[in-house]
């Protein structure tokens, strides 16, 4: 049984409010709230009712409804239509406060002299973070319910900017990271079941979708008002961090007017771990290794580009490494969208393709130190991310079974954000030992490597098609 809000559009009439409670009541279904108001005349009289109602039975009750003399109009999707836009709001608060950091990160390094394997760290940590919290969430949910979750997850995101507004040390930077890959794993566990259940239809692709694009969005705006008001606004290091607390609050009071009841669990909670079968384990290993070189080397444009600008352009503009944050993180998304329809082998090679020639530019732009090569350059590693890492989940949740998907998916999940995380991290503590722009050359001709190998074997699998 789940809650319903029932808009009801009745002609004034003595008797209407007795004839809608007898009908609900009747059959034995629960009437938690209702309300009347004037609808447009006096003549009229627009009544919300919160109901208990089984989801199999609503459209049954929805035609007594309509039957009944006095009503006009009936809408039992308003509730539903709120929760879904909701919920894709606050996956993309949540991802905006997570990105917020990137064109700060400088002025950290500067203010507590923090190494580039400190830095790193600070960037890598709420990946670290995610990726236990996906796999457990899901399994969390169960008992608790979504609303609740969905309400941690915020909760999470708002301590996360609270830490970083007021920290006086490294240590509550990392401990305010941790809590925003709390909430990160959380939402991104969340989130899309939640957004397909409150759907009209239930519809699973437009779900995923605006899921995809509210997150995406959120990381890609971020940067832009971190950098822009880091530069020319007052208080650099915490009006941005206010300005995510004001809208995720507003986020979290919509959540407590969401209508959610959990389900028993079918059995007592237990840890279950992700397994991949044998015969996905070939397109699994090709699948999440693309993910995780296209996300590594999204993570040096993330983390190391603009904590280390200097030594790309010679210049420390927070706005200039906010925008470049932010261009990277929309070109990815813009080339998802537009080569959504491509076959998924098509995807990763031209992804595979647009990466090596970001990594390429880089080098030049560390040589020349010129703005054109590195705006190139975050042109092309945004637009490689983009179909990379889309064409290789396309690729693996094609391969999977609807009884094998929820186990794939978060596995994927899990080797994608080692890939965010590991790498750069790698690299920020090797750059302590033989410098940062040695270490980013290596880090780059070891990544050209990998994406051709990767290349190869998608070539060989497409011929074993």
């Amino acid at each position: 049984m789940s809650t319903h809000i029932i808009s009801v559009i009745v002609k004034n009439q003595p008797g209407v409010l007795a004839q809608l409670s007898n009908l609900f009541g009747g059959p034995g279904y629960n009437i938690e709230k209702i309300k009347a108001k004037s609808y447009k005349s006096s003549d009229f009289t627009k009544i919300k009712i919160a109901a208990t109602i089984g989801e199999e039975q609503l459209e049954s009750v929805l035609g007594q409804v309509k039957s009944l003399s006095p009503v006009i109009g009936v809408d039992a999707n308003v509730q539903r239509r709120f929760s879904f836009w909701l919920v894709a709001y606050c996956l993309f608060i949540t991802l905006l406060g997570t990105n917020l950091p990137a064109p700060l990160y400088a002025i950290y390094r500067a203010e507590w002299q923090l190494t580039s394997g400190m830095m790193t760290l600070m960037y890598a940590l709420y990946a670290l973070v995610v990726i236990p919290t996906i796999i457990t969430v899901g399994q969390l949910t169960k008992l608790i319910g979504r609303k609740k979750m969905l309400l941690i997850g915020v909760f999470c995101s708002i301590l996360g900017s609270l830490g970083f507004a007021f920290s006086d040390g490294v240590y509550e930077l990392l401990m305010s990271r941790l809590l925003q890959g709390l909430s990160v794993g959380i939402l991104n566990g969340v989130a899309v079941d939640a957004m397909t259940r409150y759907h009209d239809q239930q519809d699973k692709v437009k779900s995923a979708f605006t899921a995809a694009i509210a997150g995406t969005f959120g990381n890609a705006l971020a940067p832009l008002i971190s950098g822009y008001l880091g530069e020319y606004a007052p208080y650099p290091m915490q009006l941005s961090y206010i300005t995510h607390i004001s809208l995720a609050m507003a986020g979290m009071v919509g959540l407590c007017f969401i209508f959610d009841k959990k389900s028993a669990p079918d059995r007592p909670f237990s840890l279950q771990l992700p397994t991949i079968p044998n015969h996905l384990r070939e397109p699994f290993t090709l699948s999440a290794s693309t993910s995780f070189l296209s996300w590594a080397i999204m993570s040096l444009m993330l983390s190391v580009m603009p904590a280390y600008l200097n030594l790309f352009v010679n210049t420390s503009s927070l706005s200039l490494s906010g925008t470049m944050v932010a261009l990277v993180l929309g070109l990815s998304t813009i080339h998802q969208i537009i080569l959504q329809r491509q076959p998924a082998f098509r995807m990763v090679t031209i992804g595979n393709i647009f990466l090596i020639l970001g990594l390429l530019g880089m080098l030049i732009t560390l040589f020349t130190n010129s703005l054109f090569f590195l705006v190139l350059t975050t042109v092309f590693i945004g637009l490689g991310n983009g179909p990379g890492y889309a064409g290789s989940l396309v690729f693996i949740n094609q391969a999977a079974s609807d009884e094998e998907r929820t186990g794939i998916i978060s596995s994927f999940f899990v080797v994608t954000y080692l890939g965010i995380s590991i790498p750069v991290l790698i690299l920020g503590f090797i750059g302590q030992s033989v410098g940062l722009v040695q270490a980013i050359e290596w880090f780059v001709a070891i990544m050209i490597g990998f994406i051709v190998i990767n290349q190869f074997y998608w070539m060989r699998n497409k011929k074993k098609e």
